[in-house]
């Protein structure tokens, strides 16, 4: 579990602090996802999914950009906060365009 939030960007801090830091990212993912099912409708897949697609997107977004990103002059740790929520939603918004 270190190594996956170290992976991401996180720093290696002590098991209380992850443990707060997980716990803000669930609850974030929670009301985004609580968000995108107002905004979807029916073309939403419920809260929890929801979540759990803007998590998966989000992680994937930030893993592929500390491999392959490009440098530039802005705050990283904002680079790379900004891109992990826009690659979630992004999944969302395909998964919910693709649903059958």
């Amino acid at each position: 579990m270190r190594s996956l939030l170290m992976m991401v960007g996180l720093p290696d801090l002590p098991l209380l602090s992850i443990i707060l830091i997980v716990m803000m990212i669930v609850l974030t993912a929670l009301l985004f996802g609580w968000i995108s099912d107002l905004l979807l409708g029916n073309g939403g897949f419920g809260t929890l999914l929801n979540a759990g697609l803007i998590l998966v997107g989000g992680f994937a977004g930030a893993w592929l950009w500390h491999r392959f990103g490009v440098p530039t002059r802005i705050d990283p740790n904002a680079l790379r906060a900004a891109i992990a929520l826009a690659s979630g939603l992004f999944l969302l918004v395909v998964a919910a365009v693709f649903r059958p």
